[in-house]
C-alpha cells in the first residue's frame, strides 16, 4: 500500500502542483531513496496512458518516495506554459522542496520522458556550474527515456533511415503505390528534401540545446540509464546522434552510462505490456542499487 497526497510549492513566484507517493511500509531502509518525475510537454503529471501514475505507485510499493509535478503553466500549475528549455528553475524548486520534506533520503533519481529527459540534462548542465546544494548532491541516477534531440539534420537522417527505408521494404507500400493510393512524385520529393537536409553537419554547435545536453551528461558524476523505444522516431534520432557524433559517442562509452532498449515500444509506451516492461526495468535497477548499497 502507498499513501498519495497533493503538494503545493513555489517556483519563481508561481504555485506548482505535485503529487507525492509515500510508502506505508516501515521496513528498515525505507524512505532512503527518492524519484522525481519530470514531465515533458504537452503532458501533465499523470502522463500518457497514466504512465507516470503507474510508475510512481510501483516505485512506492518498493519503498521509494516519488514526487511528480506539473511545471509552470502545465496541468494545474500557475503561469504561462514553458518550453522544456526554460523549466530548469522548476526542476530545482521541486528538488529543493523534496529535500525539505524528506531530509532522510540519501539518494535521489530524476526521471524524464522525451523533452523532460532533455530538460533534466539541461538542468544538470546549468546547475553543475554553480555551487551544489545538499539536495543536488543527492542526485545519483538519471533515467532518460527517448530523449528529444531534434534538429533538422538529425530528423532528416532518421526519417530516411527509419521511416522511408521501412516503407520501401514494405509490401503494403508497393500495393498502395500500384493502386494509385500513394503519389509517387510527392513521396520522391519528400525523400529528396530529407536527403538534402541530412547532408548538413550532424549537430549545430552554435549554442544548441543538444550541445548543452551533452555537457550535462559529461558533467554528471552519477549513473545514467537511457531507455529507448525501438519503434519511435525520437529514439531513432537519439541513436543516430550517439552513433555518428564523436563527442556523444565518447561520452556514451562511460561505464556509468547504460542504454536499454524496449522492443516494439512506441514513444509513450501505449501498449500495457510494454509499459509494464518499462516500469519493471526502472524498479529493478533501483532495487538492485539498493541491494548493492545495503
Amino acid at each position: 500500500m502507498v499513501k498519495e497526497q497533493g503538494v503545493i510549492f513555489n517556483s519563481n513566484g508561481q504555485q506548482l502542483i505535485a503529487i507525492e507517493h509515500l510508502p506505508l511500509s516501515t521496513t528498515e531502509g525505507v524512505n532512503k531513496k527518492g524519484v522525481i518525475i519530470v514531465v515533458g510537454g504537452p503532458q501533465t503529471r499523470v502522463g500518457s496512458h497514466r504512465l507516470f501514475v503507474q510508475l510512481a505507485r510501483a516505485l512506492a510499493k518498493q519503498g521509494v518516495v516519488v514526487f511528480r509535478f506539473d511545471y509552470s503553466g502545465a496541468g494545474d500549475s500557475e503561469g504561462k506554459v514553458s518550453a522544456f528549455t526554460d523549466i530548469q528553475a522548476d526542476i530545482d524548486a521541486a528538488i529543493n522542496t523534496f529535500e525539505q520534506r524528506h531530509p532522510d533520503i540519501i539518494e535521489l533519481s530524476l526521471w524524464g520522458l522525451c523533452d523532460a529527459a532533455s530538460a533534466i540534462l539541461l538542468y544538470v548542465n546549468q546547475y553543475s556550474q554553480r555551487s551544489q546544494s545538499s539536495a543536488q548532491a543527492k542526485i545519483k541516477h538519471l533515467f532518460l527515456v527517448n530523449p528529444w534531440v531534434r534538429q533538422a539534420q538529425t530528423e532528416a537522417k532518421a526519417y530516411l533511415r527509419s521511416y522511408y527505408v521501412k516503407r520501401l521494404l514494405s509490401k503494403s507500400f508497393w500495393q498502395k503505390l500500384l493502386a494509385g493510393q500513394i503519389k509517387a512524385k510527392s513521396a520522391l520529393t519528400d525523400i529528396q528534401d530529407f536527403h538534402q537536409q541530412s547532408k548538413t553537419s550532424d549537430i549545430d554547435t552554435n549554442d544548441s540545446f543538444v550541445t548543452h545536453m551533452l555537457q550535462g551528461v559529461s558533467q554528471f558524476s552519477g549513473e545514467c540509464t537511457f531507455v529507448l523505444s525501438s519503434n519511435d522516431l525520437t529514439a531513432d534520432e537519439f541513436k543516430l546522434l550517439i552513433n555518428t557524433n564523436q563527442q556523444w559517442r565518447k561520452v556514451m562509452a562511460s561505464q556509468t552510462i547504460k542504454v536499454e532498449t524496449i522492443k516494439n515500444a512506441d514513444h509513450t509506451f501505449s501498449q500495457q505490456h510494454l509499459k509494464s516492461q518499462l516500469i519493471y526495468l526502472v524498479c529493478d535497477i533501483l532495487q538492485r542499487k539498493k541491494q548493492v548499497n545495503s
